[in-house]
């Protein structure tokens, strides 16, 4: 009951309103790509202009979706009535943290998320949480049938790809029988299964290949169970690589065995380095251990930035603050 009132305000403010932003998170990910893009769809299929935003590039696997070259960069907050945050957790993940409280005062702003924190709802006008939902696009998906859109091939894709991304192909513990109902509607709807797996688990290029062989080369296990490794602006240059070539190596480090908790630090030029977490065991919340450090995610997969540069000493690396 609660989210169906939810979703009827949020259909008002659409329906009343001309300029949509649609604002992705930083390092964008699967799930907040593909749903910003369904939503984006959606409102255009309304009548409704439309943009999505993001603070970064797209990551390449990603491309393959329809309309990302679409994505600004930037925006003037002028041209818009209404700002959506999708996936975003909190108001540092949008890339635009300065901005969000000049929307706050002039604009309506929506927060959509799942995440297990997100301090969004806080300055939000309308907050659509659902922190039960395995992906922002499930979520998503609700608010489409909800509105009663037509789902066609392209927009069941946008839908699964979010889903496939967030749940690592439906291995993580946060896929739930309805995870499962969404992703089988989709498949009927003609979401294109196929190029999801291609693009997201088999776009790995030699540069990347040999980024992660950096980072398995480095990983270290203590006796409590943490696995970590480390990634520098240094390594990226010799390999050729981009930030986005890391993704899914933490996942990686995550499967050793003995491994309770997985982390990877990840220098970026900016001078901060950022840390993404995953664990496989039930005992252990990284989006808790994230939070110590300002950032979030979920029990199982989560991550944080903090300021600083990776230095090696005596064989042992470490971080020097910025």
């Amino acid at each position: 009951m609660v989210m169906v009132k939810t979703f009827e305000k949020i259909l008002a403010v659409f329906e009343k309103s001309e300029r949509v932003l649609i604002l992705l998170h930083l390092y964008p990910d699967g799930d907040t790509v593909a749903s910003s893009l369904a939503l984006a769809t959606f409102l255009k299929r309304r009548g409704i202009l439309a943009d999505c935003a993001v603070r970064g590039e797209i990551p390449k696997p990603f491309h393959f979706l329809p309309g990302v070259d679409s994505i600004r960069h930037d925006f003037l907050l002028g041209d818009y009535d209404v700002v959506v945050a999708v996936d975003c957790g909190d108001a540092q993940r949008t890339g635009f943290p300065v901005r969000l409280e000049q929307i706050c005062k002039s604009r309506t702003f929506i927060n959509i998320d799942h995440h297990n924190k997100n301090n969004l709802h806080r300055i939000a006008k309308i907050n659509l949480v659902d922190k039960g939902a395995s992906a922002a696009a499930e979520i998503i998906w609700d608010f489409l049938k909800f509105a009663g859109a037509e789902i066609d091939s392209k927009m069941a894709t946008y839908i699964l790809s979010g889903i496939y991304f967030d749940t690592g192909g439906f291995q993580h513990s946060n896929v739930t029988t309805r995870t499962l109902e969404v992703a089988s509607d989709c498949l009927r709807l003609g979401a294109r299964i196929s190029a999801i797996t291609a693009n997201i688990n088999g776009t790995k290029t030699s540069s990347a290949l040999k980024l992660w062989g950096m980072a398995l080369k480095r990983m270290r296990i203590s006796r409590s169970g943490i696995a970590s490794s480390i990634l520098t602006q240094e390594d990226l240059k010799v390999c050729r690589a981009k930030a986005e070539d890391a993704s899914g190596v933490v996942n990686l480090i995550s499967s050793v065995p003995q491994a309770k908790l997985a982390i990877l630090f990840l220098e970026n030029p900016d001078g901060k380095i950022k840390a993404s977490l995953r664990t496989d065991s039930v005992k252990v919340d990284v989006a808790q251990f994230a939070r110590l450090f300002g950032g979030g995610g979920h029990k199982k997969a989560a991550g944080f930035t903090i300021e600083g540069k990776l230095v090696e000493k005596t064989g042992k690396w470490g971080i020097a603050e910025g």
